[in-house]
Parts: structure tokens; C-alpha cells; sequence
């Protein structure tokens, strides 16, 4: 990306989501070469291991309680657990604080706060949680990955519209007809899948904007033939996970094979999921990557870093310019 660099920005650090635990996270953060970037929240109680050495490297402490059970429902996290660690990220992005969090909170908890204390870019009704993937020919953007279960055709129409945007940025290049819009299904025909993935393909071959290519099967999601492929949060979150599932598999299995060359151990380094750990979620406006809560604490770092660079690349503000522009 070629935006102006944003290196006086912080991220709020959510410790206590996740398998790891906040000692995990505060193992993860202690790796993180700028701790002056970070700020941490989380149960002081719990959090003893690393704490002093990050806020002696100059990352700021601020507390939290109030753990989340899971089970919540959006009124019940809205009333009762603003005081939260993943409620104090949020809040400290909304009030300016941070430009950035970080949690393996509940997707469902992440959402709820950062709608509530940051914020949607003017023009969306709903974020959605996008991940960049490569290809060997490129990469594409996909989205819904989990934040919406269900999607409206107007939904998955303005998602289209973000995931170009977010392409383009990628990409360095200005909004223009020549990324390829895709809709997930389970074929390419019109007629196939449920309605409301033919209502939104309907609202999408009107665009002037979007250049929709129709439909595409999961099976080609990795041959080149979309830009931005969009679906709704529960298909997009099973292709994420099966995507991941594989790659833990091939790699488990790449490790037991013997390979003088190298090559091999390379390609299972390269297709671990640890590596690629964070989904952004897109439309708040704020930063806001969503962590694997089952991730390692390499993982933990690797969504620390994505945030970072997101930061670095002023990527907020220049999705809200172009949304600005139209």
C-alpha cells in the first residue's frame, strides 16, 4: 500500500480473550518488537508473567473485569460487561486513545462494542470480518467471514462495495471497473442457491461501479477468476475454518515427510495458519483485527502485526475518503 504512514498510533491489546489466557497474550505482546505501541488490557490479577517488563519497554496498563461467559447475548454484553476487556478496547479506540484493537474475544462481543463505541464508516449498515488471501497469481479479498450469520441482498451489495474498496487499496490503485466481484454459491448458473444470493447478484449486475462476474463455486476460489468474492458470515466462516483445517492438515503431514532440498519444510511454513492469524473487521471505523481464538502465541503477535500495519498504511482514513468521494 501507498499511503502516508501513521507510526504515533497505538493498539489496544485485548488479554484476556482466547485459549491462551491473558498470560499467553502477555507472552505474545512481550515478543512484539514496538511495546511502546501497545496499550494492555486486561485482570491485573491474571496477568502477572510478563506485565512489568512490557510497561517498563513503555506499554501502558489499563485494567479491566467483568470476563465474558460466552453465552451473552448482544443486550445482555451491551448492559453488563462494558467493562470488559474487549468493551475497554473499543472504548479506547472510540474515545481516540487507540487507533487499533486487537482480541480473540467472541466475534459476537467484538462486534457488538466496536459498532457501539466506534462506529460504521458513512454508507454501511453493518462491517463485515475480510481477509486477504493469496493465489498464485495474486490474491483476492473475501467477505463475510463470520460477523453477519445472515445477509440481506443489500447487505452483500455493500460488502461487495468494501471489498473492492479494500482491493484497491491493496492493490495502490484507484476504485475502477476492472476488479472482478464474485458471489459465492454453489454454481455459477443464475437461478442456483438461495434467493437472496440471486437478488444480491441482481443488485450487483446493475452497479456502474462493480464489474460482477457472476457467481463462483468454492472449488475456484483459488484459481484467479475474482478480485472480491462475497458471502454471508456462516458460509464465509466454514470456507475460513475448512480452509484452515487443510492447511493444518497438509502441514502436520509435510512435517513428516523427509525433504533434503528444504522445499517442502518451506512450503508447510508457508501455508501455517499461525502466520496469517487476524481477519479485519471492515466498515468500523476504527481498526479492529479479529484473533483465532485457538491460535498460538505466534498467531496472538502475527494479528498485533497486521494491526500495526494497517495503522502504518492509514487505512481508515483512506477507505473513508473513498466512501467520502462518491
Amino acid at each position: 500500500m501507498t499511503f502516508p504512514q501513521n507510526r504515533t498510533a497505538r493498539i489496544a491489546v485485548d488479554l484476556m480473550g482466547g485459549q491462551a489466557g491473558c498470560e499467553g497474550n502477555l507472552s505474545a505482546c512481550s515478543t512484539y518488537p514496538r511495546p511502546e505501541d501497545l496499550i494492555l488490557v486486561g485482570d491485573r490479577s491474571r496477568c502477572q508473567s510478563s506485565l512489568q517488563s512490557l510497561v517498563a519497554g513503555g506499554a501502558e496498563f489499563v485494567p479491566s473485569d467483568s470476563p465474558l461467559l460466552g453465552d451473552e447475548s448482544i443486550s445482555q454484553l451491551l448492559r453488563h460487561k462494558r467493562r470488559s476487556s474487549v468493551a475497554v478496547c473499543a472504548r479506547l479506540v472510540g474515545e481516540g486513545r487507540a487507533s487499533a484493537m486487537v482480541s480473540s474475544a467472541d466475534t459476537k462481543a467484538i462486534l457488538a462494542f466496536a459498532r457501539f463505541s466506534i462506529g460504521t464508516l458513512p454508507g454501511l449498515h453493518r462491517p463485515a470480518i475480510t481477509k486477504l488471501f493469496g493465489h498464485a497469481g495474486g490474491s483476492f479479498q473475501m467477505l463475510d467471514l463470520g460477523a453477519n450469520v445472515q445477509c440481506s441482498p443489500r447487505m452483500l451489495f455493500e460488502f461487495a462495495h468494501l471489498g473492492a474498496r479494500l482491493m484497491a487499496l491493496h492493490q495502490g490503485e484507484a476504485l475502477d471497473a476492472k476488479l472482478r466481484i464474485a458471489v459465492l454459491n454453489i454454481g455459477t448458473e443464475r437461478g442456483k442457491g438461495p434467493q437472496s444470493l440471486n437478488a444480491a447478484a441482481t443488485l450487483l449486475s446493475r452497479s456502474e461501479q462493480l464489474n460482477f462476474c457472476g457467481f463462483l463455486e468454492p472449488m475456484d476460489l483459488f484459481t484467479g477468476q475474482a478480485d472480491v468474492v462475497v458471502c454471508d458470515g456462516f458460509s464465509g466462516n466454514l470456507v475460513l475454518k475448512t480452509i484452515e483445517g487443510v492447511a493444518h492438515y497438509l502441514g502436520s503431514q509435510l512435517a513428516n515427510v523427509s525433504d533434503s532440498s528444504g522445499d517442502l519444510a518451506r512450503l508447510g511454513h508457508a501455508i501455517n495458519p499461525e502466520l496469517h492469524n487476524g481477519a479485519l473487521l471492515a466498515g468500523i471505523n476504527g481498526i479492529v483485527v479479529k484473533s483465532h481464538g485457538s491460535t498460538s502465541e505466534a498467531g496472538f503477535v502475527r494479528a498485533i502485526e497486521q494491526a500495526g500495519a494497517y495503522l502504518e498504511a492509514d487505512l481508515v482514513r483512506s477507505l473513508r475518503s473513498m466512501f467520502d468521494a462518491e
